[in-house]
Formats: structure tokens, C-alpha cells, sequence
């Protein structure tokens, strides 16, 4: 790389601006100033160089010595040669070939740890998606580890209830099962007094229309009536008893019939196998809690895994802060320009507007202009009319 070419990369680069006359005579200053701008771009912490000509002479010498082993290390770092060193006098006396192979050296450091940089910045980006991605899933198996856990605890509920549940099925089935005998036994009863004043009132009934159909003398007659009035309101009872009856029946029904669907499922649950289902449910439960420890086990990979991405987050988070500072001043540079633009742009809807408004006025007054006009050429055509009309006269 000739002077030329160095120079100007280097001045694209690094604000402190460099000459040729630079590099042919250098002195102590100028490296001074070079190198102190090269640490600064890599973000070392050069507070303690910046005035350390003002101060004592033993300060100055041992500030000198450290400068001297700080570029040194850099320089035996990316030196092609083991036996290229930086020395004391190399920066109180210097020399331009010395000098210039340094500063090229230097620069192409600066080139490959800002090329460094972006690399890393790319592998930042991944691994963050990576961790996002790890901890989605994370969170997922732990919701699916919840449900499970939730759906054995449910699992586990259901069973004792059913047990609890069990004697006092078994009462339940007892006591219904008594009821319902008692309830046939009153049906039957029922029936047989139904039956029994049916035929009585059909007996009256057949009485009645005998005796109606008998004349006799008047005071067997009224003997007859009182007898008939008498069988009537006994009938009338009879037919009162018979619909109480028929209720009482009707009630009996409806008993039964809500009690049949009971002694269904009673028998079911008779039936059914509660060692059987308690066992299922006991297998169902075991193989949910293997499935519990083995995503406890994917759990604890995961989090290893996670841990070492947060580490390594952690170490380009100064990577990611400068590049964020440095997209935040091309931000303000490119908000200043947008800026600029939107007044240019306000300026001209604004003329655009004028010009609207303008010719919205010509409009009208080209229209007025119209009507004047039409009103002109028809004033003209009457008076033509009675110019004619008077010369026909």
C-alpha cells in the first residue's frame, strides 16, 4: 500500500487528519496524537494520556512506558514479523519508516475489529432470535406440564368422589328400591277399590233407572223421592270418592314413572366396575406423571441452554448499545432531512392552494363576464326586433 492510498483511508477514518509531510518528519506529538486517536475508536479508557505532558517528569516517563506497551502488544499482535517491536525511543525519537509501518498496521487492526464487530453484531441478532424462540417453547411446555398436572389432580379428585359417592349410592338404591315395592303395593290396592266402585256405581245407576221407571201413590212416591235424593247424593259422594281416587291413581303414576328412570340407572351403577375404571384411571395417572418428568428433564436442558445464550447476550450487549448509538445519530440526520422535505412540500400544497383558490375567482368572474355577455346579445337581438318592426310599419 503506497503513502498515498494509506493516507487516505486512514483520514477517512480516524479524525485526526494526517499528512505526507506527516509521515516523511514525524515527532513525538504527532504519534502521540495518532495513536491516542486510534485507542479512543476502540474504546479504551485513554483519560489518564491526555494530559500527561503537563505533567512531572517521572509521570510523564511512566506514562510513556505504558503507552509504549499498550501499542507494542498491538503491534507485535498483527506484525507479520516476531521480531518487530515498538520501543520507548520509537515514540520520543521516531522514525518515518518506523512510523509508517506502525500507523498501517494499526489501520488494518481497526479495519478487521470493526469487520469483527459486524460479524458479531449478526451472531447477536441469532442468538436472540434463538433464545426467543427457546423461551416460547419453554413457556409452552410449561403451560402443557400445567394442564397435565391440573388434569391428574382432577383425574385423581373424580375418584375419591366416586368412592366417597359409593355407600350412599348403594343406600340410595336400597331406599328406592323399598319405595318402589310400596308404591306396586298401593297401585294394586288402588285398583281393586277402583274396580270395586265402579261396579257399585254402576249397581246405583241400575237401581235408579228401575226406580224411575216404577209409578206408584203419592206417598210412596215422596217415600220414593226421599230415597231417590238419597241415592242421589250418595252417588254424587260415590262419584267425588271416585275422582279423588282417580288423582290419588294419577299421582301413584307419575311416582312410578320418576322412579323408573332411577331404578335404570341404579341398576348401571350396579353394573358398573369401579376396581376396573379406578385402576384405568391409576395407569392414566402414572403415565402422565412419567410424562411430567420427562419435560421437567427437557425443562432443565432447555434452561442450561438458555443460560448460556443469556451469557453470551450479555457479552454483546456493549456491541449493541454502540451500534444503537451510532443508528441513533444517523436517525437524527435522516429526521433533519425529512424535516426539510415536509416544509418544502408544505410550501408548495400552500402555493397549489393560492393557485386553486385563484382560479376558482377567474372562474367566477369569466362566468359573470358570460352573463354580461348572453345579457348584452340579447338586449341587441330586441332592439333589432323593433328596428324591424318599425320599418315593416
Amino acid at each position: 500500500m503506497s503513502n498515498a492510498v494509506f493516507i487516505d483511508d486512514w483520514n477517512s477514518i480516524i479524525p485526526f487528519k494526517i499528512k505526507a509531510i506527516d509521515l516523511e518528519k514525524p515527532t513525538e506529538q504527532f504519534v502521540y496524537k495518532a495513536i491516542l486517536h486510534f485507542f479512543k475508536l476502540l474504546h479504551y479508557d485513554v483519560s489518564s494520556y491526555e494530559n500527561m505532558y503537563n505533567e512531572s517528569i517521572e509521570t510523564l516517563t511512566a506514562k510513556r512506558v505504558e503507552l509504549v506497551a499498550r501499542i507494542n502488544h498491538i503491534y507485535q499482535l498483527c506484525s507479520d514479523s516476531k521480531q518487530t517491536s515498538f520501543f520507548y525511543i520509537d515514540l520520543v525519537k521516531p522514525t518515518g519508516k518506523k512510523i509508517v509501518h506502525l500507523l498501517k498496521i494499526l489501520l488494518n487492526y481497526l479495519f478487521y475489529i470493526n469487520m469483527v464487530k459486524e460479524s458479531v453484531l449478526e451472531m447477536a441478532n441469532s442468538c436472540v432470535e434463538q433464545y426467543c424462540e427457546l423461551n416460547t417453547q419453554l413457556n409452552q411446555e410449561q403451560i402443557t406440564k400445567e394442564e397435565n398436572k391440573i388434569r391428574a389432580n382432577n383425574i385423581n379428585r373424580h375418584i375419591d368422589d366416586m368412592k366417597n359417592q359409593l355407600p350412599q349410592l348403594k343406600q340410595q338404591i336400597e331406599a328406592l328400591q323399598q319405595r318402589h315395592d310400596e308404591l306396586q303395593e298401593n297401585i294394586v290396592t288402588l285398583k281393586t277399590n277402583d274396580q270395586e266402585l265402579a261396579d257399585k256405581i254402576i249397581k246405583l245407576k241400575i237401581e235408579h233407572s228401575e226406580l224411575t221407571d216404577r209409578i206408584v201413590a203419592d206417598e210412596e212416591a215422596t217415600a220414593m223421592r226421599d230415597i231417590q235424593n238419597t241415592l242421589e247424593r250418595e252417588i254424587e259422594a260415590l262419584a267425588e270418592t271416585e275422582k279423588q281416587l282417580q288423582k290419588t291413581y294419577e299421582v301413584h303414576v307419575a311416582s312410578i314413572n320418576e322412579i323408573r328412570p332411577c331404578n335404570a340407572l341404579l341398576e348401571k351403577m350396579l353394573q358398573f366396575e369401579f376396581d376396573d375404571s379406578s385402576k384405568n384411571l391409576r395407569n392414566e395417572l402414572a403415565e402422565l406423571h412419567a410424562l411430567y418428568d420427562k419435560l421437567r428433564k427437557q425443562q432443565n436442558s432447555l434452561m442450561n441452554i438458555s443460560d448460556a445464550l443469556q451469557k453470551n447476550c450479555q457479552e454483546i450487549d456493549a456491541v449493541i448499545a454502540e451500534k444503537a448509538q451510532e443508528l441513533a445519530v444517523r436517525r437524527k440526520v435522516l429526521t433533519k432531512s425529512d424535516r426539510k422535505a415536509d416544509n418544502k412540500h408544505l410550501e408548495k400544497e400552500k402555493h397549489l392552494k393560492a393557485l386553486q383558490e385563484t382560479n376558482e375567482i377567474l372562474e367566477h368572474i369569466l362566468a359573470i363576464q358570460r352573463l354580461e355577455v348572453q345579457r348584452i346579445i340579447d338586449g341587441t337581438d330586441k332592439s333589432l326586433e323593433i328596428i324591424k318592426h318599425n320599418l315593416m310599419q
